[in-house]
């Protein structure tokens, strides 16, 4: 279990796609949102827009291979119809192994 203190000094970085922005911005601020209501500083929140959800998986190993952040979380939304990444498994390529 973390102490308040080392929660407050975690650095996050999110990872969030432009496309369907509307849903998606509403996932990043509720996210944000959660995160500081658990206590970790704004400051240390580091917010980064690719432009749609095939990119998301790609920045995030690109901040994973940095080791800059304690935390990663990727924000988008894929919507049925709109493109053929419905069909593909976005998630798999976000998967980073140590």
């Amino acid at each position: 279990m973390l102490s308040k203190k080392d929660i407050k000094s975690l650095n996050v970085g999110i990872v969030y796609s432009r496309f369907n922005e509307p849903v998606v911005k509403e996932l990043l601020n509720s996210c944000v949102d959660q995160l500081i209501l658990e206590g970790i500083d704004e400051n240390h929140i580091l917010k980064k827009e690719v432009p749609g959800a095939l990119e998301i998986p790609m920045m995030i190993n690109a901040y994973a291979t940095k080791k800059k952040f304690d935390v990663l979380i990727a924000v988008g939304a894929v919507i049925r119809g709109e493109t053929y990444h419905f069909e593909n498994n976005i998630a798999k390529g976000a998967i980073h192994k140590k």
